[in-house]
């Protein structure tokens, strides 16, 4: 099949649904693998989504990352966690503790054919924290990703006081959230919310940085299911309860890449450098892709699908993996 790894340049891929079957506790999980015709050339890349999303956080129509990756020779699988598209599909149903989602990642590395780097963006990188300290990988790229949460976001503070002052009732009965409507609400509203972005405490993206089509798309397609339980988790590490696999990172040593934008409230340098400073990795960088250094802000959202990640931001993911590659 023909993708587009960025607008004008189509890159002819190979894409297979796998699954990876129930067993014992575990349920099924649904991968999405995309290679060249020809085969990998690179290891296993694993890619991780975060809260409420799924295997579009990684491709749109018109861009797409996870074709870059297999066009540069890496050996691309796009996870969906339980609950999340095709897993929740083939029967997985929604998370009832965070635990879980390393547990998935877990298995689906381990019964990759060789070690895998793991990219992580967001909830997807605290997957990736926990998962480094109990897996052998070639390297974990923390993209935007959580280690501390909302340390330098009031409003997400704020919520997190909220929703836990609900727990009680939150938890009586097993409520499960899909936050697709709010995707498709938020397409529609696209001038009212692009205009929002400029320092909104939770937005997601920087305004004009995605094509409107593009960003629809990736609203539209890309919400997901997603459980209390697990945002109940998130509020206590926004309000200081430590990651649970914190400790054994700072005793872990393996190739880290920290990666943060610079208009992300979200994740913010904050939270990216503590993740860096206490890695206990002999073989880290950080890098802050801001306006001064690459020529644009860059959001949360932005450092996969905006106007400006093929050419900035994912070329500096595949050198770094190319160099631990061998």
């Amino acid at each position: 099949m023909e993708e587009v790894a960025e607008p004008g340049h189509p890159v002819q891929v190979v894409r297979q649904e796998l699954i990876l079957p129930a067993e014992e506790a575990h349920p099924p999980l649904a991968v999405e693998r995309t290679t060249l015709p020809e085969g990998p050339s690179l290891p296993p890349v694993l890619l991780v989504h975060g809260f409420a999303q799924n295997r579009f956080t990684w491709r749109v129509t018109g861009r797409s990352m996870s074709a870059f990756l297999a066009r540069e020779g890496f050996d691309v699988y796009n996870l969906e966690l339980r609950g999340h598209g095709r897993s929740r599909a083939l029967g997985a149903g929604n998370a009832t503790a965070f635990a879980e989602y390393v547990a998935d990642a877990r298995r689906v590395a381990r019964a990759l054919p060789d070690r895998p780097f793991v990219i992580g963006h967001s909830l997807g990188g605290a997957v990736g924290i926990g998962l480094a300290t109990e897996t052998d990988l070639r390297g974990l790229v923390h993209l935007a990703g959580i280690y501390t949460f909302a340390a330098d976001n009031r409003t997400l503070r704020a919520l997190a006081r909220l929703t836990l002052a609900w727990e009680p009732a939150l938890l009586a009965a097993p409520i499960r959230l899909h936050t697709g409507w709010t995707g498709d609400l938020i397409s529609r509203l696209y001038q009212v919310t692009d205009i929002m972005g400029y320092g909104a405490p939770i937005a997601g993206w920087v305004p004009e940085s995605l094509e409107r089509e593009l960003l629809e798309e990736r609203l539209v397609r890309g919400f997901d299911w997603t459980s209390v339980e697990v945002w109940l988790q998130m509020s206590r590490w926004a309000l200081g309860e430590e990651l649970a696999w914190r400790n054994a990172f700072r005793n872990t040593d393996l190739p880290l890449l920290v990666v943060c934008g610079d208009a992300d409230p979200l994740v913010t340098e904050v939270d990216a450098k503590r993740c860096y400073e206490e890695s206990g990795s002999s073989d880290k960088e950080y890098v802050l892709f801001d306006a001064f250094e690459h020529g644009a802000h860059f959001g949360h959202v932005d450092l996969i699908l905006g106007r400006r990640a093929p050419d900035v931001v994912w070329p500096v993911l595949r050198d770094w993996m190319v160099r631990r590659s061998s």
